[in-house]
């Protein structure tokens, strides 16, 4: 038996000493440098205005300092508010929302003098009627944009009400009936908070031209229902905007067009 042990072990001996004599395959060695794949930089998209109407993006801006964003750290100074904004927020460019622009810019001129710059939350306004009167709901919400003045749907400032400034509820004010003015007669009523300074605002809207005659409100009833031509579409689309662009051209040349009042 101790033999076969034997007779066994040398066997196995012999078995690996023949495994360990055996060469290892070859690792296959490559022998050109592996190519890159292919990649494709990415295509920043081109800086193309979405507007037809050139002017919209040619009005200059209005400076404004924002507390909110000094105290959160999101700007390092004052920040342009830009008419394009102002055109999204009402839907639409025209005479009358050209003139709610002016409207504030001059405003703001008058309270803030010598370049310096307008603070939002610091300003009041009363509006020259109810907020469903005309189109005064469609001026306080273009003013508010710029002012940061908000009815009583405004931020109550929260945590931060401590300081009035950061509080824009009831900053703008419009009356409880509707007062029936002409509109040439409607004056918008802006007050800085920390000095007190009063200043007022009317715009003669009816000076503007191309005139709104009776044939071209009814084209704008054809534009609407989408039965007005190409040509009619055409001579309508320019009619509206040049109503807007006399406004921008000729606010500070035409007197009476837009007149401000220095209260205190």
């Amino acid at each position: 038996m101790k033999k076969l042990y034997f007779i066994f072990a040398a066997l196995t001996i012999a078995a690996l000493a023949l495994s360990a004599c055996t060469p290892a395959p070859a690792t296959e060695v490559p022998t050109e440098a592996p190519v890159a794949e292919a990649t494709t930089a990415p295509v920043e998209p081109e800086n193309v205005s979405v507007w037809t109407q050139d002017y919209i993006t040619q009005v200059p801006p209005i400076m404004m300092n924002e507390p909110y964003f000094a105290i959160f750290g999101q700007t390092a100074g004052p920040v342009p508010y830009y008419y394009e904004e102002a055109v999204k927020l009402a839907g639409h460019s025209c005479g009358a929302t050209a003139g709610a622009w002016t409207i504030t810019r001059k405003a703001l001129e008058a309270l803030y003098p010598n370049g310096e710059i307008p603070v939002r939350g610091q300003i009041h306004v009363d509006a020259p009627g109810a907020e469903d009167e005309w189109f005064v709901g469609v001026f306080g919400d273009i003013i508010m944009y710029i002012t940061g003045a908000a009815p009583k749907t405004g931020f109550n400032g929260s945590d931060f009400a401590v300081n009035d400034l950061y509080v824009r509820q009831n900053k703008m004010v419009y009356s409880d009936e509707p007062t029936g003015q002409l509109p040439p007669m409607r004056e918008w009523i802006f007050t800085r908070l920390d000095t007190g300074a009063k200043v007022g605002v009317k715009f003669n809207l009816v000076i503007i031209t191309p005139i709104p005659t009776p044939a071209r409100v009814e084209m704008g009833k054809k534009m609407a229902l989408g039965q007005a031509t190409p040509e009619e579409a055409a001579d309508y689309i320019k009619y509206w905007n040049d109503r807007a662009l006399f406004v921008f051209e000729n606010a500070d040349t035409i007197d009476g067009f837009f007149t401000v009042t220095i209260y205190k």
